[in-house]
């Protein structure tokens, strides 16, 4: 089904070009709208091109007014050059610009020509803008341990000039274990942004490395006289634009469908994102001469490559172009593409559809991994030692984001995690990896192939692995289930509830399943043979989760106890949401937060009626909403149908036909 098209691949695609193009790539820095996005932008379109790839570059507002899809680009900013300095008790210079660009923390205001001369204060640990007091810094540079984001409202509030940061790992990264501590690279200098949008009062803000930060905290420490830094900052934020490189390969009979890969350059390491951008490039240079030289047949839908700055710059593209998206069938997230575990640590991870969008890619992307993990080393390395470990995760987010039902493009994220040397100056090009690159390359591009090429047969075959993912994600989660339960002291109660959540998993792969049908909608062998599928798949779970109960005393004797969707009264309608996220109470009519106080206050203290959203796709009946919400806390169902029609008279969702 598939084994030609990887071979023809590995056969052709050429990783040095792919390194090289990092390395050219990670030279312009790119960061935050700017001219390091702009020279990477101008670069990724020539490179297409240069590929027999069709390539333009579309410019979107950059500022901090226009909202697209409920999200903004950033305003643009230009930074020239910037030092940081001890100029008392004794002088000594801390960073420079030149010498690391990322010591500036992005959206930094400019200083004076002369500079601007402070003492400095240290708050270290977490730093709330309610926990401190408008001017009690004044004039002052903060020092602390966060990443300057999370301090930035409360060091205006009080009066900062500037904020000095000597942070390794950020809060929500030392939540997903190993912690960088700073002896794990001294020297490295982390990438940071302020909010991005103006303000009446100037900040700017440095990063130091850990060696850095140890130098200024001893020097405070030591406590003979106060210690005053200098910092010159040449930066500008204004009004400009936000690039997004836009490649494609057009189909031939199915042209108007389309398969997309996203990859944004907006962030400044050669794995995070370089590596994803010119992954990109060659894959599609390999997708271009295989299709025109005749080694594979041509590409029936049209392949499209997307490159802005991560998640919001994707928006405007997408907010233009909403009544497209049905006829994009799925995407592909390229980022992190190409780390070498023996420098950077990690593994290889596949992140899942997210639990309210399940969908085949996951079974598909599985089966090519196995088969890439096969192929002998020396295909893609001289390297015979290179590994490449992976595992699942669940879903994630990034620009993967288009994979949630509101825009229902199911689009995976294969990358490395975690990484020594994340969104830091140390994510260099001389850390790709041969191995890596050329692995992926192989799993990506014969999912692009796939996706591009598919009818009925391959739908077939999408639904068929579907179904085998979800056997296997169920049975390993009874198996941890049930060897909890059994050991300790098992109840009826803890029985039904396994079965419940069972019944949970096996209505996401009967979605995942029916997801393939996008692939031949109109053939009705197809949809036949689906449904048989979604049938046959539902019945072999309700057994596990019969037998499951069973082990810890419980009795579920039918297949209805599991799926009871079909045994209450049906409530039909569909509804699609017209926004993407959920708006607060507040911004209801005054009659719509009365009706939907009532309506929170019937369903009960324990129900959380937000969580109906996301499983709001415009392809679920009220009933099916309801069934998949019962494992985690069942609300009933004629909440759930009033809930739904509320949220429509509020305009939030719109009755859809199926």
């Amino acid at each position: 089904m598939f084994r030609h098209v990887m071979d023809a691949v590995i056969r052709e695609q050429n990783i040095g070009r792919v390194r090289r193009d990092i390395a050219n790539h990670w030279a312009c820095r790119p960061t935050v709208p700017g001219p390091g996005m702009h020279e990477a932008a101008a670069l990724l379109v020539k490179r297409y091109r240069e590929n027999g790839v069709e390539a333009v570059n579309i410019e979107y507002p950059a500022d901090d007014t226009t909202s697209f899809l409920g999200g903004h680009t950033g305003l643009e900013w230009r930074p020239y050059g910037a030092r940081l300095e001890i100029v008392a008790p004794q002088a000594l210079t801390l960073c420079r610009y030149d010498d690391e660009p990322l010591c500036l923390v992005c959206y930094s205001d400019p200083t004076p020509a002369e500079g601007v001369e402070a003492e400095v204060v240290v708050c270290n640990g977490a730093l709330a803008e309610e926990g401190v007091q408008v001017g009690q810094w004044a004039g002052k540079m903060l020092l602390t341990d966060q990443p300057p984001a999370v301090v930035e409202a409360a060091a205006r509030k009080a009066g900062a000039v500037g904020v000095v940061s000597d942070c390794v790992c950020p809060p929500w990264l030392a939540s997903h274990p190993p912690v960088r501590e700073p002896e794990d690279a001294p020297d490295l200098v982390m990438w940071t942004i302020f909010s991005g949008v103006r303000h009446e009062t100037p900040l700017f803000g440095f990063n130091l490395s850990g060696r850095q930060g140890r130098r200024l905290r001893k020097l405070i420490a030591a406590g003979h006289e106060p210690v005053r830094l200098r910092a010159t900052v040449a930066a500008e934020t204004l009004v400009g634009v936000s690039d997004l490189v836009n490649a494609w390969i057009p189909g031939t009979d199915l042209a108007e469908e389309e398969i997309w890969v996203l990859a944004h350059l907006s962030e400044p390491g050669a794995r995070d994102n370089a590596s994803g951008c010119c992954l990109a490039l060659e894959m599609a240079r390999v997708l271009a001469k295989l299709t025109a030289d005749g080694t594979l047949p041509r590409l029936r839908r049209t392949v499209r490559f997307l490159h802005a700055t991560e998640v919001s710059g994707f928006l405007p593209y997408l907010g233009a172009r909403q009544e497209e998206w049905p006829s994009v069938l799925a995407g592909l997230c390229l980022d992190s593409c190409g780390q070498d575990f023996s420098i950077s640590g990690g593994e290889v991870v596949l992140w899942q559809s997210p639990e309210h969008n399940a969908s085949f890619v996951d079974g598909l992307m599985e089966t090519l991994v196995r088969a890439a993990v096969a192929e002998p080393v020396e295909r893609f390395t001289t390297q015979n030692y290179d590994i490449f470990p992976w595992h699942t995760e669940p879903f994630w987010g990034n620009d993967a984001f288009v994979s949630d039902g509101f825009f229902d493009i199911p689009t995976p994220h294969l990358g490395c995690w975690p990484d020594r040397y994340y969104h830091s100056s140390a994510d260099t090009p001389d850390q790709m990896n041969d191995n890596t690159l050329g692995r992926f390359g192989a799993i990506d591009t014969t999912f692009l192939y796939l996706l591009a090429t598919a009818g009925a047969r391959e739908a077939r075959w999408f639904g068929h692995l579907a179904a085998a993912d979800w056997k296997r994600r169920i049975a390993r989660f009874t198996e941890e289930r049930l060897t909890a339960a059994l050991s300790g002291n098992p109840s009826r109660k803890q029985g039904r509830e396994l079965a419940v959540q069972i019944g949970h998993l096996a209505l996401q792969g009967v979605d995942a399943i029916e997801q393939a049908l996008r692939f031949a909608p109109q053939d009705p062998a197809l949809r036949q043979d689906l449904y048989a599928l979604m049938d046959q798949f539902r019945l072999a779970m309700a057994v596990e989760a019969s037998y499951a109960a069973g082990a810890l005393g419980a009795v579920f004797g039918s297949p209805e106890e599991v799926f009871p969707e079909r045994q209450v009264e049906e409530v039909a309608t569909v509804y699609a949401r017209r926004v993407w996220h959920l708006p607060a109470d507040s911004t209801l009519s005054p009659r719509g937060q009365k009706r939907l106080a009532g309506l929170r206050k019937r369903a009960g203290a324990k129900a959380n009626l937000d969580r109906i959203w996301p499983w709001v796709s415009g392809r679920r009946s009220v009933t099916e909403i309801w069934a998949r919400l019962r494992a985690g806390g069942e609300i009933k169902l004629p909440v759930i149908a009033a809930y739904l029609a509320l949220l429509a008279e509020e305009g939030l969702v719109a009755e859809v036909g199926r």
